[in-house]
């Protein structure tokens, strides 16, 4: 009987592995050395079953040696796991002097092995991470490509030698220009996240700043690396030199605002105050609003007088999320506001900012609506109301026509919400909202978002010793930072050496009074549309394998004449020549989308409209396309032509591919789909 059950035991060969795996955790089993067991660990540690590996792997740690700290690195080369990473992290602890050993010796070399480098100098303790990446920079110089993971792993390990060696090479521009942005981010996420800083003199990074020949890239960063070093090199005076240059590129002004709000101390809030008095809107704006985070008060005047001249809807929301996380600021822009005068755009956008995140400021809501002269009525939202709109919406609302109404920018649904996958995840997922929730449990959510809010999505308030307010979702927290994901679904990083206080919110991130400038028929058709979401037709999302998100672009002859368009190849999908825009629920894209998505120099004589994507390919072999376009479109993968409209097939190893649709501007279909065997791209 003993037998048959141990003979059914080991019939899977993974379980076997497991039983072995769990036998060689005892140094005498069975009487062998420990030397002994290792080329059965070596089996083990490669074994399909993520468990027989986690076992292999504590049992090296048993083993102290190089061996069992190469064969435990390997694990690397196979599928990973949380639990794994970190067991492999225990194991690299418990062997990290006999791994240094090899290292040190050349026994072991990090050719061909920087994945495994990479995580064994963040497993080890600092001054062991110190030793090895010293040993890799003397045996091997930084090139001006910074080839290689060793820019990042510098910043990730390195302690005061290392990063003064990067920031000697960077300053004397030993890199070129994509190394030279590299080497500054990693220094600055040295600082930033271990509080590490260079040895000896860091006053190149003010010359930095300054110098005009450098790209605008390499200042920006050197701006951001100056931030986190305080006022080291007479950073501040180069810094306020470039925040006020009207010639200068918008994003580097910016960045040097945001800097020297970072930096704070009396000789920047008086060159803020200084620059609130400058002739030109954007320098006079971005000062205050960085002059609000160190001295409000004295920033104020320039906030009312940004408000007073901004009438465009993008600025005044870029404004507004500006300003209103600096503690105290919507109660002292309230107070300070005129009886009237204030342009009805940015009243209204302020009054829509100051009641989403999480936030509800009432105050600034009403003195807004007071100075614009707009309504200040709020409806109190009753069970019977409720009940009243969602039988207009069964009655009268049109899902098509809400289906636009959800993918307007200024509602910011498609930034909050994800469909299929593709959108925000700043709310809950809405693929089958419709078909699990009745329409007033859908009216009252986005009526009253305070009332329910749905389990995991509540927000978290983080308030940080320089004077900033945070509202949003948790993404991920590390033991140096905290990462949340905002309202605007952008994700914001907090070092936990600068967070005052945190806790959860009571409040929804999604704004109240969301819909209150929307016409009823707008707003019928809105929940018309998300009470089908999920239910068999077009508002059914749940079949995967769609293209769900599309890059749209055109291609002109000047591009032709530069190279035959190979930027539709090399550009990222997030380069501005690249317009993103979301499929409708079925998967599909409209040629009005198309066409209102490649406006972007449409003037010019167009040779095709592409839309790109991408695929992911798990493992090597063939994939499916199915092209929903028309006979004059042409796919393309990685350069490559694979087919027309239909189904198409092609060969594809491992990774992510790009894939594009070529299509006649001249006959642009009337819609566009794409389907794949292999994921395609959602977000």
């Amino acid at each position: 009987m003993f037998a048959r059950r141990l003979h059914d035991l080991l019939a899977s060969a993974s379980l076997a592995a497991f039983a072995f795996a769990l036998l060689a955790q005892s140094p005498m089993a069975h009487g062998q050395s420990q030397a002994s067991r290792l080329p059965q660990l070596a089996a083990l540690i490669r074994d399909p079953s993520p468990k027989v590996r986690l076992e292999a792997l504590r049992a090296l740690a048993r083993i102290p040696s190089a061996e069992s700290a190469t064969l435990a690195l390997s694990v690397l080369d196979l599928p990973m796991d949380s639990t794994l990473d970190y067991g492999l992290w225990l194991t690299l602890n418990d062997l990290s002097e006999p791994w240094l050993a090899a290292f040190e010796s050349g026994t072991w070399k990090p050719d061909g092995r920087e994945r495994q480098l990479e995580f064994a100098l963040k497993a080890v303790k600092p001054a062991q991470a110190s030793r090895v990446l010293g040993k890799v920079l003397s045996d091997r110089p930084l090139d001006r490509q910074g080839s290689g993971p060793w820019i990042e792993l510098i910043g990730q390990a390195g302690g005061g030698p290392e990063l003064a060696q990067l920031f000697r090479q960077t300053a004397n521009g030993g890199f070129d220009d994509a190394a030279a942005v590299r080497a500054l981010k990693s220094l600055t996420e040295a600082s930033r996240l271990r509080k590490v800083m260079p040895d000896g003199d860091r006053s190149a990074i003010g010359r930095m700043i300054g110098d005009d020949s450098l790209p605008v890239a390499v200042r920006a960063e050197a701006l951001r690396l100056g931030a986190q070093w305080k006022t080291e090199g007479n950073w501040t005076e180069p810094a306020l030199s470039l925040a006020g240059n009207a010639s200068a590129p918008v994003s580097l002004r910016n960045t040097a605002f945001d800097s020297l709000r970072a930096v704070g101390g009396k000789p920047v809030i008086a060159g803020l105050a200084g620059l609130q008095n400058s002739s030109t809107p954007g320098i006079q704006s971005s000062a205050s609003i960085a002059l609000a985070g160190l001295d409000l008060g004295q920033a104020v005047p320039g906030l009312i007088a940004s408000i007073q001249r901004t009438t465009e809807e993008t600025a005044a929301v870029e404004f507004w999320r500006a300003v209103l996380p600096v503690k105290g600021a919507a109660k002292a822009i309230a107070a300070a506001l005129p009886a009237n005068g204030i342009p009805q755009t940015a009243a209204r956008t302020g009054m829509r900012v100051a009641r989403e995140g999480g936030r509800n400021e009432m105050e600034l809501v009403i003195a807004l609506a007071k100075s614009s002269g707009l309504a200040t009525d709020t409806q109190a939202f009753t069970g019977q109301l409720v009940q009243e709109i969602t039988q207009k919406a069964a009655m009268q609302g049109n899902p098509a026509r809400g289906q636009l109404v959800f993918r307007r920018p200024e509602l910011a649904c498609v930034t909050c919400h994800a469909i299929g996958g593709a959108g925000g995840k700043v709310g809950p997922d809405m693929t089958s909202i419709g078909a699990s929730a009745p329409m007033d449990y859908l009216v009252e959510s986005v009526l009253l978002p305070n009332a329910k809010i749905k389990e995991g999505f509540h927000g978290i308030a983080v308030s940080t010793r320089d004077g900033q307010e945070f509202n949003g979702v948790l993404v991920r927290e590390s033991p140096t930072e905290l990462v949340l994901r905002d309202a605007a679904n952008h994700e914001v990083s907090i070092a936990k050496n600068n967070i005052d206080g945190r806790q959860q919110s009571t409040v929804s991130l999604m704004p109240a009074g969301l819909l209150d400038n929307l016409p009823e028929a707008d707003q019928l058709d809105l929940y018309a549309f998300m009470s089908q979401l999920g239910k068999p037709g077009d508002y059914d999302a749940s079949r995967g394998g769609a293209a769900r998100k599309w890059w749209v672009a055109n291609v002109v002859h000047t591009d032709m004449q530069d190279g035959q368009g190979d930027w539709i190849w090399k550009k990222p999908l997030e380069d501005k020549r690249w317009a993103g825009i979301h499929t409708f629920v079925n998967g599909r894209l409209p040629k009005e989308q198309l066409d209102e998505a490649s406006k972007a120099r449409a003037w010019i004589a167009r040779v095709a409209l592409c839309a790109a994507t991408e695929v992911t390919v798990a493992v090597a072999g063939p994939v499916e396309f199915e092209l929903t376009a028309n006979p004059a479109a042409e796919l393309w993968v990685d350069g490559q032509k694979v087919g027309n409209d239909g189904i198409s097939r092609t060969e594809l190893k491992a990774g992510t591919h790009r894939v594009v649709v070529r299509l006649d501007p001249k006959s642009v279909p009337p819609t566009l789909g794409l389907r794949s065997s292999a994921p395609l791209s959602l977000n």
